[in-house]
């Protein structure tokens, strides 16, 4: 993929402009996005509860939202908001049990209800991120079908830095990155109705793409 960029941006011979470092990251940067506003990549572990509040990102560094947690049992824990709790249970932050409730804030904030003591295993199925690609040999974790709009998106970022034209040359390649990712994020909405996750992708389908995409131009 690297080189399908550099060869892309006329640098394949000696890179000047474009090196491997920032090319790579742009690669890696396209299949971080396609992830997060698709929420393809699916992982499952278990999780000790020890406290009320957790920030996921430590446990789970490549948290992004969660779509399910059960006891280890396989028994639901329901989803909810921090109004429900409070009506349910005025002391809901100290009360202790087995967690029947848990309630998603912010980027990654869980808070779990009641708190167990001293702790509990739950499984955590969750989206998460991809790993980062390093070496030559790779292989992208989103849908393989979905592999060749990294290296245009990579372009398309790449381009950003010289703007003009050039920038305009290579803003289709972001409308057709963009158009593939909402037509799959459609999909998993639909799967993880149907599977009856808790999170579902965010809607991109009315997105402006103009301010990313290309310039403006001065209506007549």
């Amino acid at each position: 993929m690297q080189a399908i960029v550099s060869q892309r941006l006329n640098e394949a011979a000696a890179p000047v402009f474009y090196p491997a470092t920032e090319i790579n990251a742009a690669i890696n940067e396209a299949q971080r996005f396609f992830a997060l506003v698709t929420l393809c990549i699916e992982r499952s572990a278990n999780w000790t509860v020890t406290k009320t509040f957790t920030h996921m990102t430590t446990p789970f560094p490549g948290w992004i939202a969660p779509l399910r947690i059960t006891s280890a049992a396989g028994a639901k824990i329901r989803p909810g908001r921090f109004s429900d709790l409070w009506a349910l249970d005025s002391q809901w932050p100290m009360a202790q049990g087995t967690p029947r409730r848990y309630v998603h804030a912010g980027s990654d904030l869980v808070a779990v209800y009641p708190t167990p003591y001293p702790s509990a295993v739950v499984v955590a199925q969750y989206a998460g991120i991809p790993a980062a690609l390093v070496n030559a040999a790779d292989v992208p974790e989103i849908p393989v079908q979905f592999h060749e709009l990294l290296p245009k998106y990579a372009i398309y970022r790449c381009r950003q830095s010289e703007g003009a034209g050039e920038f305009e040359k290579a803003a289709g390649y972001f409308d057709e990155f963009m158009t593939a990712a909402t037509d799959y994020a459609n999909y998993i909405r639909s799967r993880n109705i149907g599977a009856g996750y808790d999170t579902l992708p965010p809607e991109i389908e009315g997105l402006d793409r103009s301010h990313a995409a290309r310039r403006r131009t001065k209506s007549a």
